[in-house]
């Protein structure tokens, strides 16, 4: 283990503000390993950038080229590897143990970016002044900011605006237009949904948290209302810029000829159509879950599995590709709707 001010001596932890030190350091994870353990390997893609805090490390490069990265050499300042090059090397661990730490590439770039964008905002920008900045970590690792180009993460903080709002406050109310999705600064909010004796609460939500997203990738009504149970902040985001940065990068779309290839191989067709829609027109072997009950029936599904989503236009399906992108799953979003697919069949 190592304390937060210590990241200061690691590259590019030294690019970075020593303010965001604590969050950085809750994303790192230590870990021990013993000789001839490996820490990459050629060919094998992996997810983090690890660094050497003990130990000694054989480095051996896919063109031959070897390095002996000792943890008492100013190399070992410098990350071992990281997901854009350690597929290129084998790195075994040639001391009798080492330790060590890693993190997400991906989240540790992004946070780059988010360092950049705040050094360089007006001190008026409600980018600052944050008592806690956990929901910058809460929102670069939701999936779809995941998925998006890092030069896309800096024009969405920019567009970012914040709203002081007070306990019991309604944010979004079932069965409204989309206008703006919003990310937690500060606070607690609980979701609900109208059932036949009222309504439920069926979720909390808190710092980092990103909701009010599915209207604006669907264009419909809100699927359910979301209140604060605190105090807070938020930070929103209009549903043009949000169309414009986030789900044109995290949605996919499939022809029908395209998803019959797929579907042949494998693949799962969801119709996300409501039941009595399902029942007058289907195809044979295709699931129906209501767009509405994507989140809570993925339990259903295959992770490993391709999914494509349809249903009458697009506006539906696209929603549930965008909750399943965000979820992990491989997921296509079909043109046309359901009837096209079914002209294609008939072809």
């Amino acid at each position: 283990m190592i304390k937060a001010e210590e990241l200061q001596q690691y590259y590019p932890f030294n690019k970075i503000e020593m303010k965001f030190y604590p969050l950085l350091l809750g994303e790192c994870e230590f870990f021990e390993k013993h000789q001839g353990d490996k820490l990459y390997e050629i060919n094998r893609p992996a997810e983090n950038t690890k660094y050497l805090t003990h130990g000694v490390v054989q480095i051996t490069t896919d063109k031959g080229r070897e390095k002996t990265l000792k943890s008492t050499s100013l190399s070992s300042k410098y990350p071992i590897g990281d997901a854009n090059k350690s597929n290129t090397m084998d790195a075994v661990v040639k001391s009798k143990n080492m330790s060590g730490f890693q993190i997400s590439s991906n989240l540790l770039d992004h946070i780059q970016v988010w360092n950049g964008v705040y050094s360089k905002v007006d001190i008026e920008s409600p980018l600052r002044g944050h008592d806690d900045y956990a929901w910058v970590v809460g929102l670069l690792k939701s999936r779809s900011v995941q998925m998006l180009p890092q030069g896309n993460i800096e024009e969405l903080f920019n567009e970012l605006d914040s709203v002081v709002v007070k306990s019991g406050t309604e944010v979004i109310a079932e069965g409204d237009s989309g206008d703006y999705c919003y990310i937690i600064a500060k606070g607690v909010a609980e979701v609900y949904q109208v059932i036949a004796e009222g309504e439920k609460k069926v979720a909390e939500l808190s710092n980092g948290a990103l909701f009010g997203e599915s209207a604006l990738v669907s264009t419909e009504p809100r699927n359910a209302s979301v209140r604060m149970k605190t105090d807070g902040l938020l930070m929103r985001l209009s549903a043009a810029k949000f169309s414009r940065l986030l789900k044109a990068h995290v949605v996919r779309w499939i022809t029908a000829q395209s998803a019959l290839e797929h579907l042949a191989a494998g693949a799962t067709l969801i119709d996300v159509r409501e039941p009595e829609e399902y029942n007058r027109q289907s195809i044979q072997g295709c699931f129906n879950i209501p767009v509405n009950h994507i989140r809570k029936n993925v339990h259903k599904l295959n992770l490993n599995a391709t999914i494509i989503t349809c249903s009458n236009l697009g506006s539906r399906c696209a929603s549930a590709a965008f909750t399943l992108a965000t979820l992990g799953y491989d997921v296509y979003a079909l043109q046309g709707g359901i009837n096209g697919l079914i002209r294609t069949l008939e072809s």
